[in-house]
């Protein structure tokens, strides 16, 4: 009788030791079928991630003229340099510059013949001019701003004006010859 209550305990041990493993197992399925709605709500949507990486058809510009696209709520200025804009930029003393910058530092090494920065006065915010061969350039063949009189060269670098800063450069880099992604 004695070994009878041992082999009873035992078998209701293991009874129990399985029903808190079963329910320890539902719970924690329960637990995953409330939290993962949660934890996929967190990720971006598809229109938020093409919208993080734009890819920009550059094989339309021609040269000497711009084309600009909205990024991160930013006007992205994409302009093609002349052959003539790479040779009148490529030695300028830039221990002369407002914001030194050389030519290496502006452009991509790989595609030389594109600038892309963000089209906004570094002075006073506000949209320039210069990307159709008829816009007003200033003395340097690049953008002027209309808000202040700020001038900046093809490659973005300020020459003249109230503003003390570059155009900035966004973040970008060259898929191929015709394409260029943003983000």
């Amino acid at each position: 009788m004695a070994e009878s209550a041992a082999s009873h305990a035992t078998h209701g041990a293991s009874r129990r030791d399985f029903l808190t493993l079963l329910a320890a197992a539902g719970g924690a399925v329960a637990a995953g079928t409330i939290l993962w709605p949660v934890i996929d709500a967190l990720n971006p949507d598809a229109e938020s991630a093409a919208a993080a990486h734009l890819i920009v058809d550059v094989s339309d510009i021609a040269e000497n003229t711009a084309k600009t696209v909205q990024w991160a709520g930013l006007p992205i200025t994409i302009r093609k340099l002349s052959a003539a804009d790479i040779a009148a930029n490529q030695f300028v003393v830039t221990q002369d510059l407002p914001d030194p910058a050389g030519f290496n530092d502006r452009v991509n090494a790989g595609y030389p013949n594109f600038v892309v920065v963000v089209g906004l006065n570094t002075g006073t915010p506000c949209a320039l001019e210069g990307d159709a061969p008829g816009d007003p350039r200033g003395d340097y063949n690049g953008w002027v701003s209309p808000c202040d009189g700020s001038e900046y060269d093809p490659l973005g670098r300020v020459r003249r004006g109230p503003a003390a800063k570059n155009l900035a450069i966004p973040r970008y880099n060259f898929l191929n010859a015709a394409q260029i992604k943003l983000g």
